[in-house]
């Protein structure tokens, strides 16, 4: 039940994206609203823990098509394999800095 609540409220925040024209997408919407639900005390964790538990532990079973896909583009990988790479390279370190970034400036806030 809490992995449908969790699959619902996601649908709900895409849709909620898309129909408010945010220019993100609904994984942020739904990311904000839970921490935002949670902070407030109207969402126990325990009512999402187990759902989002077995989430995260199966989470590779969800990336399978992503992986069939790739394999059906070789030929876009063998000419631009190189350039996509790098750009997901580099996006990958930006957001690592990013998020570096932020919990430090977020510990010393607190502190």
């Amino acid at each position: 039940m809490q992995v449908l609540g969790l699959i619902a409220a996601s649908y709900a925040a895409d849709r909620a994206s898309a129909w408010l024209g945010l220019p993100f997408s609904g994984g942020v919407v739904g990311l904000i609203v839970t921490v935002a639900l949670l902070q407030s005390g109207m969402l126990r964790p325990a009512a999402i823990e187990h759902g989002a538990d077995w989430l995260l532990s199966n989470m590779l079973l969800f990336f399978i098509p992503l992986v069939v896909s790739v394999v059906q583009f070789t030929g876009l990988l063998e000419a631009e394999g190189l350039r996509l790479f790098a750009a997901i390279g580099i996006g990958f370190i930006r957001v690592l800095l990013a998020t570096a970034f932020t919990v430090e400036w977020v510990c010393r806030f607190e502190r």
